[in-house]
């Protein structure tokens, strides 16, 4: 008996090790990495042969440089795939206080050709309603070393993948 509670106490305390993992695991769909990745602002900008892979909402550290915050986007999306970003709203989470970036994703469940199936900024709605007054991030801000951003932020993202031209 002290044999088997032995080995099992070692066995127990990496399960609940592996448990307690905050880490979140991305299960979403990825495409290879790039090495490279464009931003938009505008949704009309997007070409014709771009298929959206993923939504998400980046959470940003507090007393975040724009350029940073705009340089943790394109690195993440690189490592799913993404050679374009498309960038909508940014909003304050004052409550927040994150000490590292945060990128929760809400689907979509298969790519699908941005012009044509496109409906709008409708994920992550419980998260984004609690957040606060609407923050300015737009293409200025996000490659700014000037502009300081005091809180949390949430910023609506779309990555997607474009065919070459």
């Amino acid at each position: 008996m002290n044999k088997l509670t032995f080995l099992l106490l070692p066995s127990l305390f990496l399960f609940l090790t592996a448990c307690s993992s905050s880490e979140v695991v991305y299960k979403g769909i990825k495409h290879p990495q790039t090495s490279a990745t464009e931003t938009t602002f505008e949704e009309h900008t997007i070409p014709d042969g771009c298929s959206a892979f993923a939504h998400l909402l980046m959470n940003t550290k507090a007393n975040s440089l724009g350029k940073d915050l705009g340089e943790a986007m394109r690195t993440e999306a690189m490592d799913k795939g993404a050679n374009l970003v498309l960038i909508g709203l940014a909003r304050e989470d004052e409550d927040a206080g994150l000490d590292t970036n945060r990128f929760d994703y809400y689907g979509p469940e298969y790519s699908y050709n941005f012009n044509r199936t496109w409906l709008g900024w409708k994920f992550g709605f419980n998260e984004w309603n609690d957040g606060g007054a609407l923050i300015g991030f737009g293409a200025n801000a996000s490659e700014s070393r000037e502009t300081i951003f005091p809180h949390t932020m949430m910023i609506q993202a779309v990555f997607l993948r474009c065919e070459a031209n």
